[in-house]
């Protein structure tokens, strides 16, 4: 298959498709002419690349697990070093981990600061200017 039928059926684009072979997590074959090909596997291969890439992992993770990128990735599978993708995975769950805490802290804050403007809010109609309130006072 050529690269445009590849980026049609897995949804990318021909650009995404070269930038992986650029980084080494796809490896077409080369006609003679200098057209990229790809063989059956391809599908499967940047299908898990987009995943990956999506879930938070660089493509320095993926190099990690270059051999596991043609198993499907939520099923059995049949890696020839499935520590390499626990050890990639973990780390990367550590990473997103820590940015939904992160998140929700500032979530929390802002709901909490919300909370408190509304508090302070008055309806436009019910607003009194100051120079009035003092003269009320005075008065």
């Amino acid at each position: 298959m050529r690269i445009g039928e590849l980026a049609h059926t897995t949804g990318t684009t021909t650009r995404a498709l070269r930038y992986y072979e650029e980084h080494g997590l796809l490896h077409p074959e080369r006609t003679s002419n200098g057209y990229r090909t790809y063989g059956p596997d391809a599908v499967q291969v940047v299908e898990n690349i987009r995943l990956l890439l999506a879930a938070g992992l660089t493509t320095e993770d993926l190099l990690l697990i270059d051999g596991c990128l043609r198993d499907e990735l939520l099923s059995d599978h049949s890696c020839a070093d499935p520590g390499a993708k626990i050890a990639v995975f973990e780390q990367r769950l550590a990473v997103i981990q820590g940015r939904i805490d992160d998140l929700a802290r500032v979530r929390a804050e802002l709901l909490d600061r919300l909370g408190e403007l509304r508090e302070r809010a008055v309806p436009p109609g019910d607003r009194i200017c100051p120079q009035r309130l003092a003269a009320r006072a005075a008065a």
